[in-house]
């Protein structure tokens, strides 16, 4: 059987281990969210693309006047790869990822309350185990006196 400062330092290191966790998946809850705004960005901007004038950027934040020749679009496919989309595949496909990245940050959403009511029980039994390491210690006290 673990002594009390046994199982005090064990739930301390568990605290630290979902505090941890939470911090990990906050992190990650962001950057897929990031990515569904982008993504949402980028869809708007297909869903409006036209053969109109349009500003394109250059590179160094510097711009040119343009025309549209072509509403095809390259979508990004992995591995730094692209594949050439007609625009209304192009919304589908962004469509797509756009439910992928919701549907994560909900199951990133679903880990983060699991793990903060983990830690919200083991904090509880942490306390309880320092009131009672204090009443021990407190009743050592009292009978220490007694026999002095």
């Amino acid at each position: 059987m673990a002594t009390p400062e046994e199982l005090q330092a064990q739930l301390n290191y568990e605290v630290a281990v979902y505090r941890e966790q939470l911090t990990m998946l906050k992190r990650e809850t962001e950057r897929v969210s990031l990515t569904t705004m982008d993504l949402a960005n980028a869809l708007r901007t297909v869903e409006s693309l036209g053969t109109e004038r349009v500003l394109m950027p250059i590179g160094g934040g510097s711009m040119i006047k343009g025309t549209v020749s072509e509403t095809n679009v390259l979508m990004p496919i992995g591995a730094e790869y692209m594949l050439e989309m007609k625009k209304e595949q192009a919304v589908v496909e962004l469509n797509r990822r756009i439910e992928a990245t919701k549907k994560a940050v909900e199951r990133l959403n679903e880990e983060f309350t699991k793990i903060m009511t983990r830690l919200q029980q083991v904090s509880g039994q942490l306390e309880q185990l320092d009131s009672q390491v204090r009443i021990s210690e407190r009743g050592e006290e009292s009978m220490k006196e007694d026999y002095l």
